[in-house]
């Protein structure tokens, strides 16, 4: 079982912040967060199919020293297996760290910021919008890798490879979460 299966398996617990396969973070790492600016618990219809679907921005704070790249996973919880929906690597350690909405599909982007693209789970390159077709499965998580180096995998590729390259050295990998719900359906009455 992969390692974000595992981690998809268990309770939602506080995951911000935390080293993944080490220790927990020095006090100096610790306090690592990840943001959706302007956003509660509620992801904003623009960023969903049925808005303009475009990436959202993602704010990270208190980036763990020595941190030299920044790499983001976002995932469809969706039963016991995440869906990718997005990986972006090859960002700046800078603290804070912001990436701006509206990322651009492709495997090398240039502007707004300089990063590299991932393929989805579904097959493509870029951010794949939320859209789930039941009231089930609402929720979504962006996870902010704060990485000792940055990640020596091809653009375009896929969340495996993704994976297998951040799990080389755990001990210094340096982790932090957003979730948030896509009410896409209303209660019935």
């Amino acid at each position: 079982m992969r390692r974000r299966e595992l981690v998809a398996a268990l309770p939602a617990v506080a995951v911000a912040g935390c080293t993944i396969g080490g220790d927990p973070p020095s006090a100096d790492g610790g306090d690592f967060s990840l943001e959706i600016p302007g956003v509660g618990g509620e992801l904003p219809e623009r960023y969903t199919c049925d808005g303009v679907g475009e990436s959202p921005p993602l704010r990270a704070e208190q980036v763990p020293e020595g941190a030299a790249a920044i790499a983001v996973a976002g995932e469809w919880l969706r039963g016991y297996t995440p869906q990718t929906i997005w990986l972006l690597w090859g960002l700046p350690a800078d603290d804070p760290f912001e990436l701006p909405a509206g990322i651009p599909s492709g495997e090398r982007v240039e502007t707004p910021i300089e990063a590299i693209q991932g393929t989805n789970d579904e097959e493509r390159v870029g951010y794949r919008s939320p859209c789930h077709e039941t009231a089930d499965d609402q929720a979504y998580r962006f996870i902010a890798f704060a990485l000792p180096e940055p990640l020596d995998i091809a653009p375009g590729a896929g969340r495996d490879a993704f994976d297998d390259a951040i799990e080389r050295d755990l001990s210094n990998v340096s982790t932090t979460t957003v979730q948030v719900r896509y009410e896409r359906f209303e209660e019935p009455d």
